[in-house]
């Protein structure tokens, strides 16, 4: 690949010793890339090849292979409605399916091409036998037997592995027929490609032509050898065995290296890796090995060697990048990190980014993940979702997002709009919806209907921002706006030209300068995807603009990008791939987990093992042969340490297989312990220590003991129960005056239900204050659609409110009479209040009332509505639930204006659920009075208690009561301290 021959180059300056140097033509052939390397010149070169045409593009096949599937997938669902009409009709495949399907196909068919099997061979190999399924994957996969070649002829294209075999053979052909005076190596190729194999069979032939296998195995007993091929797949001989069968070959004709002395460490350690990785069917010869190895000589081999097995991924992490770090700050010195796991690559880079040391990682990044990527599907994400509030705030507060301004106003703006129209419920769709939520804001402010602390705060500049933001808003995206209205089909270039459009409406600068959308490594390779993806020659399948979005990130998946900025010159971050022939000071070997390193061996969606065999294609173990390859070639360095995760997302890991297999080898050999981690370098003890504090600070419960002057002198009676269950929380709410914000762009809820409930019955209550309708439910019903007009474009409330509040009408309606029974009038949402003499001065209970029954003789029944369960009877004659106690409270004392209770008959609950049972109504057992008696009493208590600046505002955690809904619990820290704590304090 392209990296060994920047390696090779350096090689050669370094054994230049600063002199001149012409260097030999070095080029790359294991990546077949026609861009770069030795395929780059070789049409020019072979005379023979210019009937070949040339490779089709990958994003065109890709987009072509889409096209095929979605036209599949119609004409399939077209028979299939034809064969069983009374079938329900299968739901279309979208674009970004096919498009999977799509790359998945193109693997295949490289797969299929690489191996020289013709894709017309796909038809025989399924007999009428076989199941339902593999007929019907056969059916589909004329996709690539009969529709893709006979578009390849009609364009005049061919396929990249197709086209990379010709040059190839090409390159062959020229060699043969025109041998070169100079010498001809080919270097560290395995020969798993068929055209290769012709070339170093060429190459072998010639004069000065020489082949250098890489990690020739020549410690392995001739009867485990012959048994590699074919039986062992897996073993990392397997592909060099192949190769040397193919060219003629015997592994004692293979000469070592000239130069390439190894001394009696090397040796023996190469001897134990070749024995580790031996077949399974020989590892009887373990027991000569043993019994011949020279212990002490193999513990001196296995200096070099360590294993580090780490509690979790990022504790390997934090050791891996502990390791490169220290070999950074030692001059000259060299280290990488080679795994194919991403994320411990991408952990490690992050950790060592955090020290100053940026690192290149082989893999790069997915655009998806870089700032340009993510601007772009977010301004996807946000026209998809009809301007959703968290996709539009995750639009409007990331870097690039500019709309013209200076990126301060962008922000404020932003977060104006954001507590004006989405910290409450909302029920807007579109940009419409957002200007009607702030006109709804202002209505609701002003008339008093809304309050809370950070609306308060705004100026009037604040809302006219927020209105400006949204005109701005819908001029950048009335591209897309346009077309997302749409249900017909539009092109891939003309719904990608709207994407570029309003994202750089988006990026603009103030005095119209462009954006920085499109700078720096990552804007570009997003600017070249757009400018393919706008590209009207492009045989692409036309789609819905709902559909674009899904698309677009089916498309780009597998974009990497690599970064131009400077990097640290001596450490990296390796593939396995890239890491062929490379060698370094320190190299570490991550991720050594089944299934990660080896990864499982899968034979693919499409084929099983006996059809990918008919075919003459690579068994999937054959993937583990390589991986094995690279594994034993780099455990020849004079220093490796090999980690692996014993738990991988909190799930035990199995350890790589090779690992496995090593313990057990070093286990016979009595050296269990000799690639223990050393004492001097512990690692994993250091990787640990990182976030580790050396005394555990336990955190008390907060008691805050705030002055007299600063504690409330009113509260309601529904906060009285939260003072007796939280007294924090009164402290939080009353004296720090904090106030939860509604989550962000979150609809109707259980307080939106409650307060329909408590404005219906209030108004049918003030509407028949003494006769009651003839229609009861009807009358509910009426008024319930009134005032759930305001949130009908809830699809919540229309599917879920409005007929729960149906069934519970026609309940109260059945109910409503008997409550009735000698009641003169009724009275709705009535406030009251009773002041009484504290410590402190005068303390002032609220109250307001959700309904009031006055008898004939002036008695009070009072009433409180719920949307969910009412508390217990047992927790309201307790007091632990005071408010209704408190109310009658209030009642007798003549607390409510125009209301004369001298005598309370009852104190109910009414349950508006609209489940089943549709409502329900508890009556509260026991001597009214008495129980008001007992409440008040017990609430002046309360207030002398706190009138006392020595008592404490406790954070508590008291037995039977609910504190799911503790608005400041974490504020409190209330997961720190009540652990093991019996809450009570």
């Amino acid at each position: 690949t392209r990296r060994p021959v920047r390696a090779v180059q350096e090689a050669f300056l370094a054994a230049g010793a600063q002199r001149a140097l012409l260097l030999p033509r070095i080029r790359p052939i294991g990546d077949g890339d026609e861009d770069h390397g030795l395929l780059a010149g070789l049409a020019s070169a072979a005379p023979d090849i210019g009937d070949e045409p040339p490779a089709i593009d990958e994003l065109a096949r890709r987009l072509v292979l889409t096209q095929l599937v979605l036209a599949w997938d119609a004409a399939k669902r077209r028979a299939a409605a034809m064969d069983e009409p009374e079938q329900p009709v299968l739901p279309p495949r979208s674009p970004a399916q096919a498009a999977a399907l799509a790359g998945d196909l193109a693997r295949l068919m490289d797969g299929i091409e690489t191996e020289d099997a013709s894709l017309a061979s796909l038809a025989t190999l399924v007999p009428d036998s076989l199941s339902e399924h593999w007929q019907a994957t056969l059916d589909f996969l004329k996709i690539v037997t009969e529709h893709w070649p006979a578009y390849l002829s009609e364009q005049g294209v061919c396929s990249p592995a197709s086209r990379r075999n010709a040059l190839i053979r090409a390159e062959a052909e020229r060699l043969a027929k025109h041998p070169p005076a100079g010498p001809v190596i080919v270097a560290g190729v395995t020969g798993s490609i068929p055209a290769t194999v012709e070339l170093m069979r060429v190459v072998a032939t010639l004069p000065h032509g020489a082949i250098v296998l890489p990690a020739l195995d020549m410690h392995l007993d001739e009867e485990s050898w012959q048994a590699i091929v074919p039986d062992h797949p897996e073993h990392p001989q397997y592909g060099l065995a192949k190769l040397l069968t193919a060219l003629g070959v015997s592994r004692q004709q293979v000469r070592r290296l000239p130069g390439d002395d190894e001394n009696a460490p090397a040796r023996l350690r190469q001897a134990l890796v070749s024995e580790a990785m031996r077949p399974a069917g020989t590892t009887h010869l373990w027991h000569p090995f043993i019994a011949t190895t020279a212990v002490e000589q193999m513990r001196a081999a296995l200096a070099g060697m360590t294993l580090l097995e780490a509690p979790s991924a990022q504790d390997e992490a934090e050791a891996i990048s502990l390791i490169l770090r220290e070999a950074a700050e030692i001059p000259g010195k060299t280290a990488a990190l080679v795994t194919p796991d991403r994320l411990l690559a991408r952990r490690v880079a992050i950790r060592l980014e955090a020290w100053g040391l940026r690192v290149d990682d082989s893999a790069g990044r997915p655009i998806a993940k870089t700032v340009p990527g993510t601007f772009l599907e977010l301004v996807l994400d946000a026209v998809a979702t009809r301007f959703e509030p968290v996709a539009l705030m995750a639009l409007l507060k990331h870097p690039l997002a500019r709309l013209g301004l200076p990126a301060a106003d962008v922000r404020r703006s932003a977060r104006a709009l954001e507590i004006i129209a989405f910290r409450a419920p909302y029920l807007g769709e579109g940009l419409d919806g957002i200007s009607q939520a702030i006109e709804r804001a202002e209505r609701e402010t002003s008339d008093g209907q809304r309050r809370g602390k950070a609306l308060d705060r705004l100026w009037p500049a604040d809302w006219a921002s927020a209105r400006d933001l949204v005109a701005r808003l819908a001029e950048a995206f009335a591209p897309l706006e346009t077309l997302f209205r749409s249900d017909e089909p539009d092109t891939l270039a003309a719904l990608a030209a709207a994407h570029v459009t309003v994202a750089e409406a988006m990026a603009r600068l103030p005095d119209d300068e462009p954006g920085l959308l499109w700078h720096g490594e990552a804007g570009e390779a997003a600017a070249l995807i757009q400018a393919r993806l706008m590209d009207a020659q492009l045989a692409a399948p036309e789609v819905r603009a709902i559909d674009y979005p899904d698309l677009y990130r089916a498309l780009i998946t597998g974009t990497a990008v690599r970064p131009r900025v400077p990097v640290h010159p001596r450490i990296f971050i390796w593939g396995p791939f890239e890491s062929r022939l490379q060698q370094t000071d320190v190299m570490v070997l991550g991720g050594l987990n089944e299934g990660t390193w080896p990864e499982s061996a899968d034979p693919g969606p499409w084929l099983n093992r006996p059809m990918r065999q008919q075919l003459g294609l690579p068994q999937p173990e054959e993937v583990i042969g390589h991986a094995a390859h690279d594994v034993a070639t780099m455990l020849g360095a004079p220093v490796v340490v090999l980690t692996r995760a014993a738990k991988v997302d909190g799930v035990p890991a199995v350890p790589s297989r090779w690992l496995l297999r090593l313990n057990a080898l070093l286990g016979g050999l009595d050296l269990a312990g000799a690639i223990a981690p050393r004492p001097e370098a512990p690692w994993l003890h250091w990787a640990r220590q990182r976030d580790h504090t050396r005394e555990r600070i336990r955190i008390g419960r907060p008691a805050p003991c705030p002055p007299l002057a600063a504690r409330p002198r009113r509260i309601s009676v529904t906060d009285v129960e939260r003072w007796i269950a939280n007294p924090y929380a009164i402290f939080a709410r009353h004296v720090l005056g904090l106030q939860p914000m509604p989550p962000l762009g979150d609809g109707p809820g259980a307080r939106e239900r409650g307060q329909i409930i408590h404005a219906v019955l209030g108004r049918f209550a003030t509407d028949h204050p003494a006769a009651l309708p003839n229609d009861i439910a009807g009358a509910v019903r009426n008024l319930g659609d009134a005032i759930l007009g305001a949130y009908l474009a809830s699809p919540r409330v229309r599917a879920f409110w409005r007929p729960r509040l149906a069934r519970f009408a026609d309940w109260f309606g059945e109910t409503e009479p008997a409550r009735r029974q000698g009641v003169t009038r009724v009275l709705a949402e009535v406030s009251g209040r009773h002041r009484i003499e504290a410590p402190a001065g005068p303390f002032t209970l609220t109250a307001r009332a959700d309904r009031l029954d006055i008898g004939s003789d002036g008695a009070l029944a009072i009433t409180d509505y719920k949307t969910g369960n009412p508390p217990p009877r047992e927790r309201v004659t307790s007091l632990k639930a005071p408010q209704l106690p408190l109310e009658a409270a209030i009642a007798l004392l003549g607390g409510f204006p125009d209301v004369a209770g001298t005598r309370i008959t009852n104190l109910r609950y009414i349950a508006a659920k609209g489940g089943e049972p549709p409502g329900a109504a508890l009556e509260i057992d026991g001597d009214p009075k008495a129980l008001a008696e007992d409440a008040l009493k017990a609430f002046t208590t309360l207030v002398t208690l706190f009138d006392d600046e020595a008592t404490a505002y406790k954070a508590v955690r008291r037995p039977g009561f609910d504190y799911t809904f503790d608005d400041f619990a974490h504020l409190a820290r209330v997961a720190e301290w009540s652990s093991g704590d019996d809450g009570e304090g």
